[in-house]
């Protein structure tokens, strides 16, 4: 079992912790056990674990396994460059929200 570099390092804004940057499948995996939030652990990061584990194990390549890991981040809104725009319904503001502040600054 090698560990298998990603293209391009994931950086993840994971809550009470801080940035973390992910480079590889084996990184990945780490990080979905032991830093994921509990909230965040549905479809996604199953199929994220599953994919960096099949990297591992040369069952896939590091671009899908990066993919599926970069998903998973993005449905639990831990990527700090995207977090307003994908983060989950319970952390955007509500919508009468979002109007009042677009039309204040009009």
């Amino acid at each position: 079992m090698n560990d298998v570099a990603f293209s391009e390092p994931v950086i993840l804004h994971l809550p009470g912790i801080g940035d973390r940057k992910v480079a590889t499948s084996f990184e990945a995996i780490e990080c979905l056990q032991n830093e994921w939030p509990q909230w965040a652990r549905g479809r996604s990061w199953r199929n994220a674990q599953s994919a960096c584990r099949d990297a591992l194990d040369g069952w896939c390549g590091a671009k899908p396994a990066r993919r599926s890991f970069v998903k998973a981040a993005d449905r639990a809104g831990l990527l700090p460059s995207l977090r307003r725009s994908s983060a989950p319904a319970w952390h955007r503001p509500a919508s009468g929200e979002a109007s009042v502040s677009a039309a204040g600054a009009q």
